[in-house]
């Protein structure tokens, strides 16, 4: 299995749980039952990242329509599940619960229903915050210049709302800088 990147896509992550979970059940109804070997370097990147995904689901503006927020008790059963993977495998004794196949079967499942559901729709409900998502170039290339200047401005301008920055002036000076680029952006268009 790949390393965690932390530049993963939220479905990307679905699709790593899905398989790291499959892996966790598989070992665990072997005839000597152990956890598997990458659990001590995937499991608690996998659940950072479940803990930034729950994050940007509440603070996403279509935060009621996307899957994120439609699983988000799915997302925090994973993320517990993962954490206690992690405990596990840091412990002198590793001893696997006795459920942890049918949890781990129970969650797979359910990202498997997230990947074909999102397939189907034809599109992944990521929150426009997601600095991840820019892998996604046929998205990126049919977006105009203005509109990748709004949503960078958009971006920004929330997470100087939510950094609280206690009178930065660099965040102001950057929120301008950016109000020039456009100008000039526009000026150079004109002519």
């Amino acid at each position: 299995m790949p390393k965690v990147s932390p530049q993963l896509t939220d479905l990307q992550w679905v699709k790593q749980v899905h398989d790291f979970l499959i892996e966790v059940a598989r070992a665990s109804l072997a005839d000597s039952p152990k956890l598997p070997e990458s659990v001590s370097t995937q499991a608690l990147p996998l659940a950072q990242k479940a803990q930034s995904i729950q994050q940007k689901a509440g603070n996403s503006p279509n935060h009621h329509t996307s899957w994120q927020s439609q699983k988000s008790q799915w997302i925090e059963d994973v993320r517990q599940l993962l954490l206690e993977l992690s405990r596990i495998a840091l412990s002198e004794r590793p001893k696997l619960p006795e459920n942890i196949a049918q949890r781990a079967l129970t969650l797979a499942e359910t990202a498997q229903d997230i990947q074909e559901d999102v397939d189907d729709s034809g599109r992944d409900d990521t929150s426009e915050n997601d600095d991840e998502d820019v892998d996604d170039s046929s998205r990126e290339t049919s977006l105009s210049v203005d509109d990748l200047l709004k949503r960078l401005k958009e971006g920004l301008s929330a997470e100087y709302q939510t950094q609280k920055p206690n009178g930065d002036p660099q965040w102001q000076q950057l929120l301008t800088l950016l109000d020039v680029v456009e100008d000039t952006y526009h000026r150079i268009q004109k002519s």
